[in-house]
């Protein structure tokens, strides 16, 4: 057996975890995963929305809290350093799926 270094990849090769984001966002095969996602994130998101808003549950209501404020954290890292670019713009849309679906929810019923 011979050893083929080109075989292997060099760990400075790997893109990191913002870049990977990116690839989601950049590469228009991949828009189908991001749009799942974004779908299962959003409703997430919207059914904590309803409950910490209609039904003004507890928990939900420190759930939302904590997700909020590592959401902020982020948005202000990104401000800060000129990383995590990426994962600010899924989070803003996770964030506007969330509050369009529980908009729909409310608008049909379905929340009450």
């Amino acid at each position: 057996m011979s050893d083929d270094s080109n075989d292997e990849e060099n760990p400075e090769d790997f893109p990191n975890f913002d870049e990977l984001i990116g690839s989601f966002m950049h590469e228009a095969s991949l828009w189908p995963v991001l749009v799942v996602a974004m779908g299962s994130a959003g409703a997430f998101g919207a059914a904590l929305l309803i409950l910490a808003g209609v039904d003004r549950n507890p928990f939900a209501i420190a759930a939302l809290l904590l997700i909020l404020g590592m959401s902020v954290d982020v948005f202000v890292q990104a401000r800060r350093k000129a990383v995590y670019r990426n994962l600010v713009r899924l989070i803003g849309l996770t964030w506007c799926a969330a509050i369009a679906l529980a908009g729909l929810a409310i608008w049909t019923g379905i929340a009450f």
